[in-house]
C-alpha cells in the first residue's frame, strides 16, 4: 500500500501537465486521473482488509451526499451533461475520503508530502528552463504587451496555480515538521532547506512570469493570514518591503492590474473589473433565475456551459470564472448547499487543530476559497483539486489530535542535543 501512495504522490503533480498524448481517446491528464483513482481505490481496499477500521465523520456524509447528487444530476440531464465533468466534480472529494483513512500518522504524511514536492520539482524546473529561454510562451497580451508564459503546462493559469499550491505545500511541510518533536525541523536538514529554498525561488519566478493575478492575490491571502497569526512583526516588515516594491514598480503593477485599477477609479464600467468577471457573474445569475424550478434545484447539468462568444445552441450558461457559482449553475441549489456545508464542516475540523498547524491550514483554506471565488481554481481544475484535498486530508488524521506534553518535547530536545554533542566529539 505504501508503494501505491508513493506512486500517487510523486506522479500526481507531474501528470497535471498536458503533453498532448492520447491513450484510449483520453489525453494524458485524463488517463492518469483514471489510473490515479484506481490506485487510491486499491489502497483504500487494502487498508480496510488489513486494518478493518474506517475513519468516518460528518464531512464524509456531505462528501458522499455531494457525489451521489452529482451522479443524479448527470443521469437526470444526461443529454446536457458530460461524464468527464461529472468525474472532475466528484473524484477530488473521494480522494480526500480515501487519504484520511490510508495515511495513519504525521511521519507518513510528511514523507508523502516530501515525495509530492520532489515530483513537483520536475515541472517547476522544466517550466523555468523554458521561460528563461523565452520558450513556453502562451501569448503576448494585446492591451498591455505582457508576455504570459505557460512553461510546460497547457496554459498560464495551470502554471500559476500549481506554483502557488507548491509554495503553500512547502510551508505546510515546514510547519508540521516544526510542531512534532518526533520530526526533524527543516532548518536542521541543510540539504532539504537548500533544496526547498531554491525550489521556492524558481516557483515564484514561474508564478511571476505567468501574470495570473488570481494566484498573486491568493498567495498574499495565504502569507498574510499565516503571518498575522504567528508573527506580526514579520508581517509588518513584509508589508513595508512590498510597499517599497510597489512604489518602485508602480508602472508595472498598473500594467498587470490595469482593468481593476481603472474600474476602481471609475474610468471604465465596473463590470469590466477583473477581466469582466462581474459581467459574467451577472449574466449567469440572470440565466439561472430564468430556469424552471426543477433546474434551479438540480442545475443546468454538469458540464453544460459554453464560452462567452460560442454560437452553440441550447442553454446560455457561460464559464463562470467562479467555482462557487459554477457549482450553483451545474448542480443547482441542492448541490450548492451540500457543497457549502461540506466546506463549513471542513473548516470546523481545521479550527479544532492547535497552534501553527491550525493557522497554516486555515491560511490554505482561506486562500483556496478566495481563488475559488474569483476564478476557475480548485474545482474546475481537477488535478489541482485532487492535490488540494490530498493535502487537506491531514485535518482528519487520527494522530493530529495527539497532544505532546512538555516532558515529551523536552526529551526530544535533550536527545537531539546529546546526538549533536556526540557528533562534535566524534
Amino acid at each position: 500500500m505504501n508503494l501505491l501512495l508513493i506512486l500517487f504522490f510523486f506522479f500526481r503533480p507531474i501528470m497535471f501537465i498536458d503533453v498532448g498524448w492520447k491513450i484510449f481517446g483520453l489525453n494524458i491528464t485524463e488517463f492518469f486521473a483514471v489510473l490515479a483513482t484506481g490506485i487510491i481505490v486499491v489502497a483504500f481496499v487494502l487498508h480496510l482488509i488489513f486494518s478493518k477500521q474506517i475513519n468516518i465523520s460528518v464531512v464524509d456524509f456531505f462528501i458522499c451526499f455531494f457525489i451521489i447528487w452529482c451522479l443524479f444530476v448527470y443521469v437526470l440531464y444526461i443529454d446536457r451533461s458530460s461524464i468527464k465533468d461529472a468525474a472532475k466534480f466528484t473524484l477530488p472529494f473521494f480522494t480526500y475520503l480515501v487519504m484520511k483513512n490510508v495515511i495513519s500518522n504525521r511521519q507518513q504524511y510528511t514523507k508523502l508530502l516530501y515525495i509530492m514536492i520532489l515530483g513537483y520539482s520536475i515541472p517547476v524546473l522544466g517550466s523555468a528552463f523554458l521561460i528563461v529561454q523565452g520558450k513556453g510562451l502562451d501569448r503576448v497580451m494585446y492591451w498591455t504587451g505582457l508576455h504570459r508564459f505557460q512553461g510546460i503546462y497547457v496554459n498560464p493559469h495551470n502554471l500559476a496555480h500549481c506554483m502557488t499550491f507548491l509554495l503553500m505545500v512547502i510551508c505546510i511541510y515546514a510547519v508540521i515538521c516544526a510542531i512534532d518533536p518526533k520530526l526533524k525541523r527543516i532548518s536542521q536538514r541543510k540539504a532539504t532547506l537548500i533544496f526547498f529554498s531554491a525550489l521556492s525561488v524558481v516557483a515564484l519566478y514561474c508564478l511571476y512570469k505567468s501574470y495570473v493575478r488570481t494566484c498573486f492575490l491568493g498567495l498574499l491571502v495565504f502569507v498574510y493570514y499565516f503571518l498575522f497569526r504567528i508573527n506580526k512583526k514579520l508581517l509588518m516588515a513584509l508589508t513595508l518591503f512590498l510597499g517599497i516594491l510597489g512604489m518602485l514598480f508602480a508602472a508595472l503593477l498598473y500594467t498587470i492590474f490595469f482593468d481593476m485599477i481603472d474600474a476602481a477609479k471609475g474610468k471604465v464600467d465596473a463590470e469590466r473589473f477583473g477581466s469582466g468577471r462581474p459581467y459574467i457573474w451577472k449574466h449567469n445569475l440572470t440565466e439561472f433565475s430564468k430556469f424552471p424550478l426543477d433546474r434551479q434545484l438540480a442545475g443546468a447539468g454538469i458540464g453544460n456551459r459554453r464560452t462567452i462568444h460560442s454560437s452553440n445552441v441550447g442553454d446560455d450558461v457561460w464559464n463562470s470564472h467562479n467555482d462557487f457559482l459554477e457549482v450553483l449553475m451545474q448542480t443547482g441549489l441542492v448541490g450548492f448547499i451540500i457543497f457549502i456545508l461540506m466546506q463549513f464542516f471542513m473548516l470546523q475540523k481545521i479550527r479544532r487543530l492547535e497552534g501553527k498547524e491550525k493557522y497554516v491550514f486555515l491560511a490554505l483554506f482561506l486562500a483556496v476559497a478566495f481563488m475559488n471565488f474569483v476564478s476557475n481554481s480548485y474545482i474546475v481544475r481537477f488535478g489541482l483539486g485532487q492535490m488540494y484535498y490530498v493535502v487537506l486530508a491531514y485535518i482528519e488524521l487520527p494522530v493530529h489530535q495527539q497532544r505532546f506534553t512538555q516532558e515529551e518535547v523536552d526529551d526530544a530536545q535533550t536527545m537531539e542535543f546529546e546526538a549533536r554533542k556526540g557528533r562534535l566529539h566524534g
